[in-house]
């Protein structure tokens, strides 16, 4: 699962290291705690080929559904092929979430949860891990509703948590980005960041409280 993450990135460094694109929008405020329910970066591709970066809210809901359908923040990837809420935007709306890192939670032998930061720790300037995932039109406008797809977790972090974002490799951006493939199309072509690259951390209790203020750079550095 992925319930909450960080991008602190900047998206003009973002899409210059990866698209070689200048942003003509302003940057996102640098954020340590995205929680569910918010708006988020979502980078999808124009039918001209460039990257279009959106701020989506996190939760999706097909147009077709109605107000009182679930929003649900997470995609399994195993079953998106046959999935109603899903399979349309598997196969025509994807998209990906720039991030630094996500938190998950481990359970304690006493009951407790304690959170874990979760990165690839040679990041280098510019650069950022990209969730897969899918955005739907949210009928209003050009406004979009996204969510992450998920996997099994790697073997490297399963004892925290059995699930983890699916994570596309750079080399693989243009091809999950292209509106034309359908997912059958992009079959076995979807390079993944490997789980080998990812190292995590015991960070602050603070981070269980999502609160729009509660964002500072503290929240990822590791306690003992």
């Amino acid at each position: 699962m992925c319930g909450r993450f960080v991008l602190h990135t900047p998206l003009s460094l973002i899409a210059k290291r990866y698209w070689d694109y200048q942003m003509a929008t302003a940057d996102m405020v640098a954020r340590y705690n995205i929680a569910p329910g918010t708006q988020i970066a979502a980078i999808r591709q124009e039918p001209s080929g460039e990257p279009r970066f959106d701020c989506a809210r996190w939760g999706f809901r097909p147009p077709w559904a109605d107000e009182k359908s679930p929003t649900p923040i997470n995609a399994r990837l195993e079953s998106l092929k046959t999935s109603k809420y899903f399979q349309d935007a598997f196969n025509h709306q994807r998209c990906v979430i720039p991030a630094n890192g996500w938190y998950e939670w481990m359970r304690t032998k006493d009951g407790q949860k304690r959170p874990y930061y979760i990165t690839c720790p040679n990041l280098e300037r510019g650069e950022v891990l990209f969730f897969a995932g899918l955005y739907t039109p949210t009928g209003e406008g050009t406004a979009t509703r996204v969510a992450i797809i998920t996997e099994p977790a790697a073997k490297g972090i399963q004892h925290i948590h059995d699930r983890q974002p699916t994570l596309i490799h750079p080399d693989s951006l243009d091809q999950w980005l292209t509106p034309y493939k359908t997912a059958e199309d992009m079959k076995g072509q979807i390079k993944r960041t490997p789980g080998d690259n990812l190292a995590f951390w015991p960070v602050s209790t603070a981070v269980n409280r999502p609160d729009p203020d509660n964002n500072a750079a503290s929240l990822i550095e590791p306690v003992s």
